[in-house]
This record gives structure tokens, C-alpha cells and sequence, in this order.
């Protein structure tokens, strides 16, 4: 084990999303756009709670980050996770 991370992310240019929001944006069902909370929408904002959860299976952590016009959400593991027993 060389004790390195691994880190996925994903990239997007646009408006920003405010500090206060970045911490929860794994959580379910947020949404911190007040344009995505309409009802009757068909996302039901799970797929950043997934990551999350994906993250935190491999012994890891989701991150976010929004500045400067870039937005970079994504997870950092361990490169070399232990094995999960079940």
C-alpha cells in the first residue's frame, strides 16, 4: 500500500454555486438552486448523494468546489482501498 488518492471529478463552467451550498450538496434531495426546487421536476436530486455514499464505501471523500466560473464536484480514495468483508 503506497498510501496514494485517487481523484475523480468532473468539471463545469457557469454561474457559480455560493459557499454555503457547497457542504450540502450531498445531501439527499438538496437543491440549491431555488429554479431546481420546482415540484413536479423529474430529478429528485440522489445522484450527488450517491457519489457521496460511493466515496465513503471505498474509504474516501466527495468534494466540491466553486470558483472563478468553474464548478468541479467528484470523490478522492485511497488508490488502494481495503476490502470490505461481508
Amino acid at each position: 500500500s503506497g498510501g496514494g488518492r485517487v481523484r475523480i471529478s468532473v468539471e463545469n463552467e457557469g454561474s457559480p454555486i455560493e459557499q454555503e451550498h457547497l457542504p450540502r450538496l450531498f445531501d439527499r434531495f438538496y437543491r440549491a438552486e431555488r429554479s431546481r426546487r420546482q415540484v413536479g421536476t423529474s430529478n429528485h436530486g440522489l445522484g450527488l448523494a450517491i457519489v457521496a455514499a460511493i466515496a465513503r464505501m471505498h474509504q474516501g471523500e466527495p468534494f466540491a468546489r466553486s470558483a472563478d466560473g468553474i464548478t468541479a464536484i467528484g470523490l478522492d480514495v485511497p488508490s488502494s482501498a481495503p476490502t470490505v468483508e461481508r
